[in-house]
């Protein structure tokens, strides 16, 4: 099983075939960032409108057995997630509705500071809030994965500490790695793994250093963290943007809060390295973690089989 921890793509059935074309099983797919409660009930729905009038290529799932049915029926199971928890609102009751309804991964915070606690770019870091403790537990009994990839380092060792399961990183790289505010230091990473959660390493280029990254050392990346950390706890999340026109990036990063005073400040995605242009290429990153020493079941682990342990013992 290929397990992407996250892509944020402008979903078509063109590009459920994309990412089908690299052997991918499942894909967690953010389903909100910036939306309210009502609108994320209808990104929900249109989500669910989707997969039924293609149901012969994509599932939405909402456990591992579900997963593993869908890639024996060949078709590409979705995971449903948020990227930020402002559709939560105040209330932590919000969590098992969403529950109900698939959203099987929330992230607390996005690129801004919110109710539950501070993102990675804040230039003060209070921790989570008492609400944000309220909601982690929440989201426990729910049974939703929580996911720290844009959030405060603070707020994240808090949310860490005060999980009784395992949460995730589903979309970043060490920070020792490329020195990025959303990247991750050692230290969370660390406690992260110990506590048995999964950090999904990105591909997105900002994140890992740029375009001209060779797949070695990349790959190497992930030798090195898995042998820190053990590598149970190393997987993938690319952070996949396939489908989205240029101007769509700055919505994605800022929301409504910053909006760009001319049509020129919109930035404009990043490019992609040849040898991962996007979840047609997981091919080859199997083949670059071959390559750096990664024996077939520890290179299956980083691929897939992590995500579905923590998928399994958190859904």
């Amino acid at each position: 099983m290929i397990v992407d921890g996250l892509e944020i793509n402008d979903w078509s059935r063109a590009v459920v075939e994309q990412v089908r074309s690299g052997g991918v099983d499942v894909v967690h797919a953010t389903c909100g960032v910036w939306e309210d409660t009502a609108g994320a009930m209808t990104r929900i729905g249109s989500w669910r409108h989707f997969a039924r009038m293609n149901s012969d290529i994509v599932r939405i799932v909402g456990s591992v057995e579900d997963m593993e049915r869908a890639a024996a029926d060949g078709v590409l199971a979705i995971v449903l997630g948020f990227q930020n928890s402002t559709m939560l609102g105040d209330d932590p009751e919000m969590a098992g509705i969403f529950a109900d309804v698939g959203i099987r991964v929330v992230q607390l915070t996005y690129n801004i500071a919110n109710h539950l606690g501070s993102s990675c770019w804040e230039p003060t870091d209070s921790g989570l809030t008492r609400l944000g403790h309220r909601m982690v537990a929440a989201l426990n009994d729910a049974g939703v994965l929580i996911d720290i990839s844009h959030v405060g380092n603070t707020t994240g060792m808090d949310a860490i500490a005060a999980s009784a399961q395992p949460i995730a990183v589903t979309h970043g790289n060490p920070a020792s790695f490329c020195a990025s505010a959303r990247n991750k230091p050692d230290d969370l990473i660390d406690a992260l793994a110990k506590r048995g959660g999964v950090i999904g390493c990105t591909l997105y280029p900002l994140f890992m250093g740029g375009a001209d990254v060779p797949r070695a050392a990349y790959c190497q990346m992930l030798a090195d963290l898995a042998a820190r950390i053990g590598v149970d706890h190393v997987a993938i999340g690319s952070d996949a943007v396939v489908g989205w026109p240029a101007e769509a990036l700055g919505w994605m990063r800022n929301g409504r809060w910053d909006r760009p005073q001319h049509p020129d400040e919109i930035p404009p995605f990043p490019p992609w390295p040849e040898w991962f242009r996007g979840p047609q290429d997981f091919g080859s990153l199997a083949e670059g973690l071959d390559e750096v020493g990664f024996d077939a079941a520890e290179r299956d682990a980083v691929l897939g089989g992590n995500w579905m342990r923590l998928f399994g013992q958190v859904f």
